[in-house]
């Protein structure tokens, strides 16, 4: 009974891995999408925009911190979810630098070199000095509309 309890205790220390929430400061988002028209480049396996003015967006949009990242991702099923981060780097959490997203599913600091996996909505890093994750918002699908909101 002993060693089975040590083993479970074992696992357990092991399967936790410990993401550090941001120090950026909290911004208000909200931010309306519209899949059929405007944003229909997002449709499509780990396409992504990077939304950083208001110019052209609804009354009352409002953008985090630095702008908003979305991306289509993958559930863990793997059928397509929207996800959206903030676009500081919380490494460096200065307003002026972004990461910079591609369509492999990573983001990267240009100035810390941090990479972030942003296909499946964690937003954790690897590869660099970071330890902290992206900030996630809500993201909320009808249809062929999307609502962002933090």
């Amino acid at each position: 009974m002993k060693r089975i309890f040590f083993c479970l205790v074992v696992l357990l220390v092991m399967s936790c891995n410990k993401v550090n929430v941001s120090n950026i400061p909290y911004a208000r988002v909200y931010l309306e999408l519209d899949l059929a028209f405007k944003d229909k480049d997002l449709v499509g396996a780990l396409n992504h925009k990077e939304i950083t003015s208001t110019n052209g967006q609804n009354y009352g949009t409002q953008l985090g911190f630095s702008g908003v990242l979305v991306v289509s991702g993958f559930d863990s099923s793997g059928n397509t979810k929207y996800y959206a981060y903030d676009l500081c780097c919380p490494y460096e959490a200065n307003k002026n630098v972004t990461v910079e997203a591609d369509n492999t599913g990573w983001a990267q600091c240009p100035k810390c070199g941090t990479k972030y996996e942003i296909a499946y909505g964690s937003g954790t890093p690897s590869d660099g000095p970071s330890e902290f994750a992206l900030t996630r918002f809500d993201v909320t699908q009808q249809g062929n509309k999307l609502m962002i909101r933090y």
